[in-house]
């Protein structure tokens, strides 16, 4: 279902100050923090380390981390050619294929992935023991996806964000020259860092598809709850604050910080998916009294604040006791 957009009073006054505002939830997630926690530890005490892809999906971290010797690779051989004696598996998570093509180079694998990723695995494995057809919702090219249907380890399993995408083109029942229609079970999970509204849309179509002639459907809502913070810390931020423009920060191969962008737009905002601070162009500023300012959940802390200090240089108020409470207590929760 589509996200109402927020009202706005036009006889409204101009802001006195043009303001810079946060989103309550915003930036790195625990997963992310768990991920790099582990590769770094690693680098220090042991040595260079390649990951097979990008830890996580932001630049500026990727470049810090190679640096101190870590360095993506694209494939395991290519990382054994590069002269790396260990590899590692990603927060986004890999099929099984990559465990044992590490053992048969004889690399040592270190595994980051995020443990919301690891269960949506395993529940892919699960519904498939008990003969679902496994519909992964989201992009058939993000390492994530590809990882839950590699651990399903069947042929009835397939990524789609739309049900026209699907192999299927009838409700169960139809019949006719070309209809093809759903087995008898059939399964959604979807990848962690979607948006929740366009998953009850596309489970909703898919549903609607399946359940004719005794058919049976289930939908497993896997976005994970960091994602699902943000988003609804987002939609909070429109509605109290009133922003006239968003810039989601965040890596460009980061789906969840898509998502946010995504979000915003839907209610009507002017909003921006950008990585640095120099993307943020002068006319999107024009008119716009307040900014909210929200990041994807692989984003660092000084990379939203380079974001603020950029808006604060043209004139833009900081938000009132930073981008977020420090707490000298805080314990990660995993």
């Amino acid at each position: 279902m589509a996200t109402a957009t927020v009202a706005r009073d036009a006889t409204a006054p101009a802001a006195a100050t043009r303001r810079i505002v946060v989103a309550d939830e915003l930036g790195y997630c625990w997963g992310v923090r768990r991920a790099l926690d582990i590769v770094q530890q690693a680098a220090d005490a042991g040595g260079p380390i390649a990951p097979i892809g990008d830890v996580i999906h932001n630049p500026q971290v990727v470049e810090r981390l190679r640096a101190k010797g870590v360095e993506g690779a694209a494939t395991v051989d290519e990382a054994a050619g590069r002269g790396f004696k260990r590899v590692a598996i990603t927060a986004h998570g890999m099929g099984p294929h990559l465990a044992q093509q590490a053992s048969a180079a004889a690399l040592e694998l270190v595994d980051t992935t995020c443990p919301l990723v690891t269960k949506v695995q395993r529940l892919a494995q699960k519904l498939v023991r008990q003969g679902y057809y496994l519909v992964v919702y989201g992009d058939s090219y993000h390492p994530e996806v590809r990882s839950v249907i590699g651990w399903a380890g069947t042929s009835k399993a397939l990524a789609a964000k739309k049900v026209a995408d699907l192999p299927w083109n009838a409700p169960r029942g139809a019949v006719g020259p070309g209809v093809v229609t759903p087995p008898r079970k059939v399964a959604v999970v979807s990848q962690t860092t979607k948006n929740v509204d366009e998953l009850m849309k596309f489970a909703q179509e898919l549903q609607a598809m399946v359940l004719p002639e005794g058919g049976e459907f289930r939908l497993c809502n896997t976005i994970c709850e960091p994602t699902s913070e943000r988003q609804t810390a987002l939609k909070r931020l429109v509605e109290r604050d009133h922003v006239d423009l968003i810039l989601a920060i965040g890596g460009k191969k980061s789906s969840n910080t898509a998502r946010l962008a995504e979000v915003g737009n839907l209610m009507g905002v002017a909003s921006h998916h950008i990585e640095r601070p120099e993307e943020i162009e002068p006319a999107w500023l024009e008119g716009a009294a307040t900014v909210g300012v929200t990041a994807g959940a692989s984003t660092p802390d000084d990379v939203i604040q380079s974001v603020v200090d950029a808006l604060a240089a043209r004139g833009y108020a900081p938000p009132e006791g930073g981008i977020r409470p420090v707490d000298p207590d805080y314990v990660p929760s995993y």
